[in-house]
């Protein structure tokens, strides 16, 4: 994967490079004296077993998470016995090259262990992130975006100057004009979390299901929204910092947001 990743990033002209633990660094394009770089975020590692040419995707008819039907990728062996298709997190991975190819500015970063504690994370080169002003993660399961990890806050829909405020309106907005709901959850961690001491960090929610199990799946129009959900919200933070301001009250929220996302969806 490491390897890919660098010839990847090689044929198409990004600078890129990678450190002793494996993980993966990317940069395009250059920001102005005021400015700062988004970063897009995802990991390399998964804890499905390694089939190398073997696994199978079949498109099936799964639910998402309203339970209704729609096309899903899962990952099958040459016996048809389920083993997972590492959508947590080659999901994210590929989200974070298309991002690297549409946009003129932008860094990457491609952690690896993160399914053992965020081992490469915690590892992070600090004098890349200097010139960061947020994070953005592809790691979120189903509709769900991570409010807090490890009892962090990631954000603060509150602030009236914080990335969370950008954030939980255009979930928002997505929900009205694509028919769809998003949650935002306390989850216990993935990479950002030890990213968010120096800056605001969202992890976005990408679709797949059942993760960390053979049965794991991925909806193929979440992943896609995804996207869509990523380049917006780069559009709309632009190149600046963000450090959202800390909330007495994570729980008031989470409340809060599924009572506009009710009155989106007409149930209130």
């Amino acid at each position: 994967m490491i390897e890919f990743l660098l010839a990847f990033f090689k044929k198409h002209g990004i600078r890129a490079w990678r450190d002793e633990i494996g993980n993966v660094y990317a940069e395009k394009g250059e920001v102005g004296a005021y400015q700062k770089y988004p970063l897009v975020v995802a990991h390399t590692d998964t804890v499905h077993l390694i089939h190398g040419k073997k696994i199978i995707p079949k498109k099936l008819l799964l639910p998402n998470y309203a339970g209704e039907l729609k096309p899903a990728l899962k990952g099958f062996d040459e016996n048809d016995n389920p083993v997972g298709i590492g959508a947590d997190c080659k999901v994210g991975v590929a989200l974070c090259l298309i991002l690297m190819l549409r946009l003129p500015v932008l860094k990457c970063f491609l952690p690896t262990e993160e399914e053992i504690g965020a081992r490469g994370a915690s590892k992070v080169d600090v004098s890349f992130l200097q010139n960061v002003g947020y994070a953005i993660e592809f790691d979120s399961p189903a509709n769900t975006s991570s409010i807090t990890l490890g009892n962090k806050l990631m954000f603060n829909p509150e602030d009236e100057n914080g990335l969370g405020k950008i954030w939980t309106g255009l979930l928002l907005e997505f929900s009205e004009n694509r028919e769809t709901e998003f949650t935002l959850e306390q989850h216990s961690y993935t990479d950002i979390v030890k990213l968010r001491p120096h800056f605001s960090c969202i992890n976005v929610p990408v679709g797949y299901y059942l993760y960390h199990t053979t049965d794991e799946y991925l909806v193929e129009e979440e992943a896609f929204m995804a996207l869509d959900l990523g380049e917006e919200l780069i559009k709309r933070a632009g190149y600046r910092y963000y450090n959202d301001e800390p909330h007495p009250r994570v729980n008031r929220l989470i409340i809060q947001f599924n009572l506009n996302t009710m009155e989106i969806t007409g149930e209130l």
